[in-house]
């Protein structure tokens, strides 16, 4: 009969239905899914820079304080030198008086030049610290703020096709 026909067509029509919204379904896990494991990842990759970033850091930390100590050792070898020079220049002192003037002013000399020498050594260093700490931060930051731009822009696209599955179903319950 008619109404048998009529039956057995809205039954497969509503199985053909059932079927895309159960397909429809399924891909909304795996893209849920797909989107947990992405961020995971993301937050994985950050975290793992940043663990990167902390060890370089504390290495040059060390660095710096290993440096800082190699460089008062120095400075006391040199005093050390420079108290033995004193000495001879002393009893050379005894001996000739411009003989003793020239000796005091030539170690005099050379400890401004050690000085000078050190100092900017320091401040070179120090510099290059500074820069490469600062480029870490801002490598990071940047990173992080496109990472942070990614998972935007995929909620963004989701909660679109989200709208876009309701709309469809809403078109779909009202014929």
């Amino acid at each position: 009969t008619i109404q048998d026909r009529l039956e057995a067509i809205f039954i497969d029509r509503l199985d053909k239905l059932q079927v895309g919204v159960d397909g429809l379904s399924d891909r909304m896990s795996t893209v849920e899914r797909d989107f947990t494991l992405t961020r995971e990842q993301y937050i994985q990759d950050i975290e793992d820079k940043n663990a990167v970033v902390a060890k370089d850091t504390n290495g040059m930390q060390n660095i710096f304080e290993n440096e800082k100590i190699d460089r008062r050792e120095r400075e006391l070898a040199i005093s050390r030198k420079l108290g033995d020079h004193e000495s001879r220049t002393q009893a050379a002192l005894e001996a000739t008086v411009s003989v003793r003037e020239q000796k005091y002013q030539s170690l005099r000399g050379e400890l401004e030049e050690i000085k000078r020498t050190r100092e900017k050594g320091d401040d070179k260093f120090q510099t290059f610290i500074l820069e490469e700490v600062a480029a870490c931060k801002s490598g990071l930051f940047h990173e992080s703020h496109a990472r942070e731009q990614a998972d935007d822009d995929i909620v963004q696209a989701l909660n679109h096709y989200t709208k876009c599955l309701q709309d469809a179903l809403r078109i779909i319950n009202q014929h």
